[in-house]
């Protein structure tokens, strides 16, 4: 369980010990008009946009397991049409990583897992297409970050001109390697 009183008195300090931040004049608006799209691996924290140079305000980032999209109109794809519409961005770089956790996980494993939590069988059933399609594709993360740059790159809702890269990072040392796609 999380220890709440010590997150808001976390909070209360730094709030405290930064007041400069009202006053830096940042909006939602990406100052760089990038977003980027990576996994919500805990080791990419705070690293990711540290170790390519991005500081705060000037990008967007939207995370998820494997840094995948799954549906022409899935949460990842409603965020990049917001991000591009309304916040301006030109480009997406989509980022996947070394030795990434969805590797590890089948769809029937992950369902048999939710079963024992007393997830039921018709819930489970609900979701088991879309899982499949989803989980069991990945397993290469760099074919991934392929897979996901050529389907936005030929998604019909993005405009034409629209940058999309793709790249890999070594969640333990922070280097980025771009992949030509």
């Amino acid at each position: 369980m999380i220890d709440i009183k010590k997150i808001i008195e976390t909070n209360k300090e730094y709030v405290k010990n930064h007041p400069e931040l009202p006053k830096a004049g940042l909006t939602s608006h990406p100052t760089k008009k990038l977003g980027i799209v990576t996994c919500m691996d805990t080791r990419l924290v705070c690293m990711l946009e540290d170790a390519l140079g991005f500081n705060r305000g000037e990008i967007i980032v939207i995370k998820t397991a494997g840094n995948s999209v799954t549906q022409p109109i899935d949460n990842i794809v409603q965020s990049l049409l917001v991000a591009t519409y309304g916040m301006g961005i030109e480009d997406v770089l989509v980022i996947g990583h070394e030795n990434c956790g969805m590797i590890d996980f089948s769809a029937t494993t992950f369902m048999e897992s939710m079963k024992e939590k007393g997830i039921s069988e018709d819930a489970v059933r609900m979701i088991e297409p879309g899982l499949i399609d989803w989980m069991d594709r990945f397993h290469i993360s760099e074919d991934n970050v392929i897979y996901t740059v050529n389907f936005l790159r030929h998604h019909p809702l993005f405009p034409k001109g629209m940058g999309f890269y793709g790249g890999m990072m070594d969640p333990d040392t922070g280097e980025f390697r771009y992949i030509e796609i």
